[in-house]
């Protein structure tokens, strides 16, 4: 009797346990990362054996719920975490390089845009080289390519700046989780396994791995009592996570790249970003970036070296010698991020020369309502209101400043410091310095042409200011001061004439062509002030010219990084289509089938009900022997 009564007391206990497994799994059907569990229903050992003291049975001593099996598939966890990883780091790159290509643009409106009408500019100028409206289109086509070069500039560094946040953001997650599993390594290795506290432990480790191997790719051991320990990037990686604890993980820029420290406080070198997760996604975008950004600073300072060189060739209207039309670097005011001010401020570079390279800081009194600008180095400073003037900056200062309200004031290169020096229009050298006339007295019917040439210097001093090329006897010729008046006139040069040769002098080169006679003379003056003259403007648009040009190479560039968007985009959605399967295969081994735990309630409840009857039945027979005596 008592064996029937253990026997269904047994059974009520174990399937009531399997039902209240069933019933787990069914309420987390939905909960991500949840693991079904399985009752692990065994038979109870016999007792009996014909010794002392023991019982012989004939029949069993019932059920028992041994533990809670958790259904995990290691190599389908691992699957599922690398392709998690891997449309985590396309994902994350898709989305900054479409950042980037956003304000690349070939339009009217962009660089190449700009570059484009500053040639065509150029080029009106050279059809009407003496038209100040012409000029003064060509210095606002000008300043626009400026602008443009700087507006790049600063959407490239935002754009890293972007990045680094994320990147700062991405590393103090991770610490946070690999903190978080050290914590749950040692609360998993206090709990008894098999137990439904033990899978529940294990659930949560597995979604912070999950969460961890989407950040950056990891290799993940799993140790016998359920705890783990975590290398970045493979087996052979540096240890992330052991039982000892968690490694503190930072992250570093180098050469335009990112990279990674183990214990930042520590000695330990830099390591390379691992290549999955998002990390890995933000250090492609940001290598991007500052590829990009290092190949507009390249173009912008050829574009101000090539046109720079040329308007140096050249003199303006009144006849004075080009100088520089654009700058490639220039001083910025940074303001602090703890400003609370509403300062404005104005800054000139009126002498270049004079600018310290260390850099300057400019800060605000708000008792003295005083301005101080000053050299990094405390070496040079000036104290004022309105404006200030120190080492060639001008400062007009103005607005709402507050007390404490601070300017950084540094230089900066390429295409951020990229600036027209040229303000007036009649100040273009659009004319070659040198103009060369033939005489009408001439009976060959040869040509003349002169060029710029600094580093000619055929005459001795002192030299004149005009010079005349006479042909001589027997195909030579002779260069003289067109002032001089002697007779002969003192020859100041003289060659064998070939035809299309240039042949040099001081600070020009002279080209003769075509069949000249003896005493044939070309005059080469300095080009007079209002001259109607263009020659150096087509030298300015000959810079245009290249394989390729500067739109061309710009062109090139916002090509490289749309080819590279579209190959990432088309990983992406690659690596979802990989990611979404694995998760699938994932899930198929560990995720709840409701159909299959519908089936499983109805055969514990009716093993339940089952046990149930045993022990009614035990009763029944119990009380029916009671009755009997």
């Amino acid at each position: 009797m008592s064996d029937l009564l253990g026997l269904g007391a047994s059974g009520v206990r174990a399937y009531q346990t399997a039902l209240d497994i069933v019933g787990e799994n069914i309420a987390n059907a939905n909960v991500p990362g949840y693991a079904r569990r399985t009752a692990v229903v065994t038979e109870n050992p016999s007792a009996g054996g014909g010794f002392p003291l023991i019982r012989q049975t004939t029949a069993g001593s019932g059920v028992n719920v041994s533990g809670v099996a958790r259904a995990y598939d290691a190599f389908l966890t691992s699957d599922a975490r690398t392709a998690s990883g891997d449309y985590a780091r396309a994902q994350t790159r898709q989305y900054w390089l479409s950042e980037i290509q956003s304000f690349l643009n070939t339009d009217s409106q962009g660089l190449s845009g700009r570059l484009t009408s500053f040639y065509n500019a150029a080029q009106d100028i050279s059809t009407d080289p003496t038209s100040l409206s012409a000029r003064d289109a060509f210095l606002s086509a000008a300043g626009e390519v400026a602008a443009q070069f700087r507006s790049l500039a600063q959407s490239f560094d935002a754009t890293r700046t972007g990045i680094k946040q994320d990147v700062d953001q991405t590393v103090d997650r991770i610490n946070d989780l690999t903190s978080a599993l050290s914590t749950l390594n040692g609360t998993i290795r206090r709990t008894a396994g098999g137990t439904s506290a033990s899978a529940s432990l294990e659930d949560e480790r597995d979604r912070l791995l999950n969460e961890l191997a989407s950040l950056t790719k990891i290799d993940v051991t799993t140790r016998g009592d359920g705890t783990v320990d975590v290398r970045l990037d493979n087996s052979n990686g540096p240890m992330l996570l052991d039982q000892m604890g968690a490694k503190l993980l930072g992250a570093t820029e180098a050469n335009g790249k990112i990279r990674l420290t183990l214990d930042p406080f520590g000695s330990s070198g830099t390591i390379p970003v691992p290549g999955s997760g998002v990390l890995a996604g933000l250090s492609d975008a940001y290598t991007q970036n500052s590829t990009s950004m290092a190949a507009i600073d390249t173009l912008a300072q050829q574009f101000v070296t090539s046109v720079n060189a040329a308007h140096r060739q050249g003199v303006d209207l009144n006849g004075v010698a080009g100088g520089d039309l654009f700058a490639a670097s220039s001083l910025v005011a940074t303001p602090s991020r703890t400003n609370t001010g509403q300062a404005t401020l104005d800054l000139q570079v009126t002498d270049e020369s004079l600018v310290f390279a260390g850099g300057y800081e400019l800060w605000y009194d708000g008792g003295t309502s005083q301005w101080t600008l000053s050299r990094t180095d405390g070496s040079a400073s000036i104290t004022g209101s309105g404006t200030l003037d120190l080492d060639g900056i001008h400062l007009e200062l103005g607005g709402a400043p507050k007390g404490g309200d601070w300017f950084q004031i540094e230089g900066v290169s390429g295409a951020a410091g990229m600036r027209v020096l040229v303000e007036d229009g009649a100040n273009v050298a659009a004319a070659a310095p040198w103009a060369a006339d033939i005489s009408a007295a001439n009976q060959g019917a040869g040509t003349v042409s002169v060029r710029s040439n600094p580093a000619a210097a055929t005459i001795p001093a002192p030299v004149p200011t005009s010079f005349t090329v006479r042909m001589g006897a027997g195909s030579t010729y002779e260069i003289i001061d067109t002032a001089d008046t002697g007779v002969p006139p003192t020859v100041l040069a003289s060659g064998a004439y070939v035809p299309g040769a240039w042949i040099p002098v001081n600070g020009f080169d002279v080209q003769l062509s075509g069949t000249i006679a003896e005493g044939d003379s070309f005059v080469v003056a300095p080009t007079a002030a209002g001259m109607a003259d263009n020659a150096n403007m087509l030298r300015m648009v000959d810079t245009r010219l290249g394989n390729p040009g500067f739109e061309g190479r710009f062109a090139r560039e916002v090509t490289r990084v749309a080819t590279n968007l579209n190959d990432t985009k088309a990983l992406a959605s690659a690596t979802l289509a990989v990611r979404d399967k694995a998760l699938e295969a994932r899930d198929a081994a560990s995720a709840v089938n409701l159909d299959e735990e519908a089936a499983d309630l109805i055969r514990f409840q009716q093993a339940y009900q089952a046990s149930a009857k045993i022990i009614a039945a035990a009763r029944e027979i119990f009380q029916t022997i009671i009755d009997i005596r």
